[in-house]
């Protein structure tokens, strides 16, 4: 029997107003907290380990960060798509919108515009079709 692998956690974020949230991990890795984070790299949401986990040569670890942003990257360990919760979507929306204007004017390819009606989906072959 498999031991499930669906975690959830209420974690504390920088995001939003800093009100905490409710977090859903699935096999989720993390962000090993070994000091002060690199340069330009910013901890978004950290969580507090129920026990310490032990990494080897007497190192343990209390907390690890599960959502970090380096410019316009942003990576998290747990599924926000999951929750009702939408500020880390618009978190992905405001940085993908201000990466789109810095690029302006700096010889970056023109954004395309979406398709004004939907595009078949017959002409696409490596898409599955759900019936």
């Amino acid at each position: 029997m498999q031991t499930p692998s669906t975690h959830f956690a209420e974690v504390d974020a920088k995001v939003g107003g800093g009100e905490s949230f409710r977090a859903v991990f699935i096999r989720a890795p993390a962000i090993i907290m070994d000091g002060e984070p690199a340069d330009g790299v910013e901890y978004l949401s950290v969580l507090r380990l129920d026990q310490a986990a032990q990494m080897g040569e007497g190192r343990t670890v209390s907390e690890v960060a599960v959502a970090a942003k380096q410019g316009n990257i942003l990576v998290t360990a747990f599924h926000p798509e999951l929750t009702s919760d939408i500020r880390w979507h618009a978190l992905f929306v405001q940085i993908a919108r201000d990466h789109c204007v810095a690029g302006k004017g700096k010889g970056e390819a023109k954004q395309k515009a979406f398709p004004k009606s939907a595009l078949p989906l017959v002409e696409i072959p490596d898409l599955p079709i759900l019936c």
